[in-house]
């Protein structure tokens, strides 16, 4: 009986290590937390930091996923800036290397209260943009699924 207690715990181990991270509701809430709530949330999903990155003159704090491989999801969280009511607001950007993640969060977008207002592909890609009086987020998945970001950001009080 122990033996397959023992293999019951070995395989939901082995499943929730390659479970996805984070959500597409984790995605949102992080955009109007501190930024230490956001360090915090991050390391407590099994994130490490990475240190700051530039782009396009915007300073972002770099997170990896300690999942195994290496390097299957990062998090680039933007700095933050207060609103008018004293509120913090941020942009986010996701990305994994892993087509189900990316389809499992597109997946939570479609049944979230946010609109999907495009659907289209470049050259590399499937764009999906989403859209409510809050915000705004873009899910773009590789057609090799391969690789593929999801950028999230609240909207300001004009709707920008």
């Amino acid at each position: 009986m122990k033996k397959y207690f023992v293999v019951l715990v070995l395989l939901l181990a082995i499943i929730s290590a390659r479970a996805q991270t984070v959500s597409f509701a984790d995605l949102l809430n992080m955009t109007s937390m501190n930024n230490t709530q956001v360090h915090d949330f991050l390391l407590s999903k099994g994130f490490k930091p990475l240190g700051t990155q530039s782009f396009s003159g915007k300073v972002f704090d770099q997170y990896k996923s300690s999942r195994i491989p290496d390097n299957q999801e990062l998090i680039f969280v933007g700095q933050g800036a207060k609103t008018t009511n004293g509120n913090t607001q941020r942009a986010l950007s996701y990305s994994s290397v892993l087509g189900g993640d990316l389809d499992n969060l597109l997946g939570q977008a479609k049944k979230s209260s946010l609109t999907l207002i495009f659907q289209g592909a470049d050259v590399n890609k499937n764009i999906f943009r989403f859209d409510n009086s809050l915000f705004r987020a873009t899910i773009s998945i590789a057609f090799d699924k391969k690789s593929g970001s999801v950028d999230v950001a609240q909207k300001d009080a004009s709707g920008n």
